[in-house]
């Protein structure tokens, strides 16, 4: 897959996700954020004790709800800081909003000043991610950057030298942000694929 074409394709998805009305932006976020709760109250297995979450930038679909639930139920809530040098992310808990700044891309972040630094070795249970176009098969289109799938990279080796499992990588999205008729996300070997993705129409699993 060519730069030119995936530069071709976000440039199409942005366009079509700023497209859609904020009125109808806001819904689809509260019920897909609705939807996540019930996913993660029966979800099997362990209760989720930790998870990492974007802060919303422009268009993307708003996890505000879902942080604030996470809050409530004293389930760790981590957000990404993004170090432009080295194109990594950094991760700190996050407790309340006033523990973010504008950094990055314009994008809200923890404030080292005022937010808690996650250890090195800090594994969350879950990621949930943002995107610009999913596909069925766990195709998850970025913002060309590569921090999440250098993110993604690092929570694998971690896994494999602690032997504890790797994070569920959960993309978070609109339903009308599906590539249309079984099309697929332009995908480099380097790109990481996302577990399931969660819309304003529920959790769907990669095939």
């Amino acid at each position: 897959m060519s730069q030119s074409e995936k530069k071709t394709a976000r440039l199409s998805a942005i366009k079509k996700r700023d497209g859609y009305p904020e009125q109808l932006r806001l819904a689809w976020s509260d019920t897909a954020c609705q939807l996540a709760v019930e996913w993660l109250q029966a979800r099997p297995g362990k209760p989720v004790r930790s998870v990492m979450i974007y802060v919303p930038f422009r268009s993307e679909l708003d996890p505000t709800l879902l942080v604030e639930w996470c809050w409530r139920k004293g389930i760790e809530v981590a957000v990404p800081r993004c170090i432009q040098a080295s194109r990594g992310m950094e991760l700190y808990r996050l407790r309340a909003w006033d523990e973010l700044m504008p950094g990055a891309y314009g994008i809200k972040e923890p404030d080292p000043g005022a937010a808690e630094r996650c250890e090195p070795d800090f594994m969350p249970d879950i990621v949930f991610v943002p995107g610009l176009a999913f596909d069925k098969r766990g195709g998850r289109l970025g913002y060309g950057g590569g921090y999440y799938d250098r993110f993604h990279e690092r929570m694998r080796g971690l896994a494999a030298a602690s032997g504890r499992p790797m994070p569920e990588w959960i993309g978070l999205g609109y339903e009308a942000q599906w590539m249309e008729n079984e099309t697929l996300v332009p995908m480099d070997n380097h790109d990481a694929y996302v577990d399931a993705v969660i819309t304003e129409h529920g959790l769907t699993r990669r095939r």
